[in-house]
């Protein structure tokens, strides 16, 4: 029996069960979460040695911030934020100051501390794949969320490239490289550029027959015909390491994904075939 928290209007929490079973997006999105407040608590913690450092009657100053981001970690340990919020609010390095930003910026009467863990959420969050063409967006009223999908491609290019050039000491490629850009734009995202690169430049044997093999398996077309903006140029021999830790951290990602999930509902998963 699965159990989750949800979050209502004020500072209560319901819990709720059900014994479907096990929903493979909840187990991401509960992870996410935890994650979330783990790092939203250590904040905390290092906010509270600070005030204990101050003389009384400056702690007094800070009483409203202080018991604002109690109740915002107290809503956050519900677990009550979708996966893609969840994830977005991980990629600030300090996500309960920005939560508390937003709160403090809402009506007084009408403020919602869920409201303001979701408007800090759309602060970090990268806009979604758009998957149709130009002209279907153009027709259907999309030009926005087209260009936004494909600046974001253009700006995980540049983000894999400088992340190359920052990691790479000359003989090899720190595997922190990785995490950023991960963090940021997601492995789809991250995948879609890198498969699409190797794609356009297949000829190139720097790049090993796995990583190409793989590459071509991948389904860029959303990405148009010429996307040599989204294309790394970063040296090919070093781009392929890079290329190859990717894949190794998406699968041991999923192994780790998976073993969270009860053995009789694991759910079918195809292989990614990697070998170096």
């Amino acid at each position: 029996m699965y159990c989750k928290r949800v979050w209502r209007a004020g500072l209560k929490t319901v819990p709720f069960f059900h014994a479907h079973f096990f929903d493979w997006s909840d187990a991401m999105e509960e992870q996410l979460n935890n994650r979330l407040y783990a790092k939203m608590k250590a904040e905390q913690d290092e906010y509270q040695a600070q005030l204990l450092a101050m003389p009384p009657e400056e702690i007094l100053e800070h009483s409203w911030e202080y018991t604002a981001r109690e109740d915002i970690l107290e809503a956050a340990g519900s677990g009550a934020l979708p996966e893609e919020q969840a994830g977005a609010l991980l990629k600030s390095p300090c996500p309960l100051a920005d939560v508390v930003k937003e709160y403090r910026g809402q009506d007084v009467d009408n403020g919602h501390i869920y409201g303001a863990l979701e408007d800090a959420a759309k602060l970090h969050m990268e806009p979604p794949i758009y998957r149709q063409t130009a002209q279907y967006a153009m027709e259907h009223g999309e030009r926005d969320a087209y260009f936004a999908s494909r600046k974001a491609y253009a700006d995980c290019r540049r983000a894999i490239e400088d992340s190359i050039s920052s990691h790479f000491d000359g003989m090899h490629l720190d595997k922190e490289c990785l995490t950023e850009v991960m963090e940021k734009y997601g492995s789809e995202r991250v995948s879609g550029v890198l498969a699409c690169t190797i794609q356009h430049k297949e000829w190139d044997a720097r790049f090993s027959r796995s990583n190409r093999e793989w590459a071509m398996k991948a389904d860029t077309s959303h990405m148009g015909k010429e996307p040599y903006q989204f294309l790394c140029e970063s040296h090919p021999a070093i781009l392929d390491g890079f290329v190859s830790m990717f894949r190794r951290e998406v699968l041991e990602q999923k192994r780790d994904e998976k073993a969270t999930a009860p053995a009789q509902h694991k759910p079918q998963e195809r292989s990614d075939d990697f070998e170096l």
